[in-house]
């Protein structure tokens, strides 16, 4: 047992006492080198009891017991999670009503050299559910036909007989599956396509069930169609959030700053604010990417070298990438992985405080942000743009998106805040605390000034939908 390397079986049971004996037998006639793993959620009618004798008549075989029926998907979940945590490369899952012949097994690893993830499928033969009553055939149909309309995915994509290559795939993106119940089958088939896994198909039949019954009750179905639009729209407006990038190991700032911002961008300190977080994602993709386009195409040559300098997630600047060359640069480790997702994860990043940017003297031909300047005070604002003067090349230009005191921006949250306070008797801060907002523009010419910049923008307008004062410097 435990063979590095091995293929592993894995099946789920709950009260299936007819079939295991059956489907181990099936398994062991194959004659391949397998290892088989079942896990059971404690089945009232004493399949764990068949599986532990059994697997004193069969060394490769192993038996994870869990305490109570816990869904479909998580006991796929948790067999996933032991063969990676065991050693195994390769992963067949089979359901264990027999309707998954293992004698296609063999069929399933031949193509395992050529691919990531092989699924059986029922729908490239005619025939292949011979025998099944016409409802289950319907449900089983339809479900197919809204995978493709819904995901755009042309995989069977509900079935449960697969092949994964566990040393391609990174376990992170089975973690990141969030149904428990039969969601699970196509929800981790879609994240693993749109992660670039390499699916394959083989065509199986599906002879009706010989023992038992099926488990999935209406209610099931419901949710499970509920997930797939959920799944769906998703993947249309935050596609970002089902890419599966290696996280950001950052290095210890020695700051509580890196603290709270990595508690802003996790949304442990304000992601339960659900419609600020719909509102600002809203903001930054439909009206500050392109004003952020607009504006660094304007101040900077294709091709420059720019430094985001606080970056955050990076939402606002994935259409700017394709102009100028940025690194992304803020203090919490947790904005730069997901920066990572939002732009594929190539990109360069640096993690660090603004007071001290890990970068050489005169190495970038600009720098910007957007809404950063406004979180700190007028002596460390000072001390900032001494360290963006220090990393520029002489001529090198700031661009900064600046909240004005008056903007609508700052008004409506100190509103909110007022509201939610006063109102509903809730002191929640919605966004961390901002110290030093625009004024005038002698305010911050003086600022640039001080810093040896000379002021070129001073821009407040509807392309932004006057959120921010726009301020641009030349490196003097």
């Amino acid at each position: 047992m435990n063979k590095e390397r091995a293929t592993l079986v894995m099946i789920p049971t709950y009260n299936e006492a007819e079939n295991v004996e059956v489907i181990v037998a099936g398994i062991a006639a194959t004659g391949l080198d397998l290892d088989i793993l079942f896990v059971d959620d404690n089945s009232p009618d004493g399949t764990g009891r068949i599986l532990e004798r059994l697997a004193t008549d069969y060394p490769y075989l192993s038996v994870l017991h869990r305490s109570h029926k816990e869904g479909i998907g998580s006991a796929h979940k948790a067999g996933i999670r032991w063969a990676y945590e065991h050693g195994y490369t390769t992963l067949v899952t089979m359901d264990s009503d027999m309707t998954h012949s293992p004698s296609n097994i063999g069929r399933l690893l031949e193509l395992v050299d050529e691919s990531d993830v092989v699924v059986g499928s029922r729908f490239l033969s005619r025939n292949s559910l011979k025998g099944w009553a016409w409802n289950r055939k319907l449900l089983t149909h339809l479900g197919h036909v809204l995978t493709r309309c819904s995901l755009k995915q042309t995989h069977d994509c509900t079935n449960s007989f697969r092949l994964y290559r566990l040393d391609r795939i990174p376990p992170d993106i089975f973690a990141m599956t969030e149904s428990l119940g039969y969601s699970f089958f196509y929800e981790s088939l879609h994240r693993l396509h749109v992660n670039g896994m390499k699916i394959v198909q083989i065509v199986i039949d599906l002879p009706a069930r010989t023992y038992g019954h099926s488990k999935m009750r209406l209610a099931d179905v419901f949710h499970s169609a509920k997930f797939l639009l959920q799944l769906g729209w998703r993947t249309r407006v935050r596609r970002a959030s089902l890419i599966y990038v290696s996280p950001f190991t950052g290095v210890d700032t020695g700051d509580q700053a890196q603290a709270a911002w990595d508690d802003y961008w996790s949304g442990t300190t304000y992601g339960g604010q659900w419609l600020y977080d719909a509102l600002a994602a809203f903001y930054r993709r439909g009206i500050i990417r392109p004003a952020v386009t607009h504006f660094l195409t304007k101040a900077f040559a294709k091709g420059a070298k720019v430094l985001h300098a606080g970056c955050g997630t990076g939402a606002v600047d994935v259409g700017a990438c394709d102009y100028v060359d940025i690194s992304a640069f803020d203090v919490s480790a947790k904005a730069l992985t997901e920066y990572k997702r939002h732009h594929d994860g190539q990109v360069t990043l640096l993690q660090g405080s603004l007071f001290n940017i890990p970068a050489d003297a005169e190495s970038f031909d600009g720098v910007f942000n957007l809404g950063v300047m406004e979180h700190f005070t007028e002596e460390e604002i000072a001390t900032i743009l001494n360290e963006f003067r220090r990393v520029l090349k002489p001529g090198g230009r700031i661009v900064l998106f600046w909240p004005p005191a008056y903007g609508p921006t700052v008004q409506a949250l100190k509103f909110a805040h007022y509201v939610l306070k006063r109102v509903f008797k809730k002191d929640i801060e919605l966004h961390p605390p901002e110290l030093t907002h625009v004024v005038s523009r002698r305010q911050v010419a003086a600022y640039f000034a001080a810093s040896n910049f000379r002021l070129e923008i001073y821009y407040f307008g509807p392309r932004d939908m006057f959120t921010h004062r726009i301020v641009s410097g030349v490196r003097l």
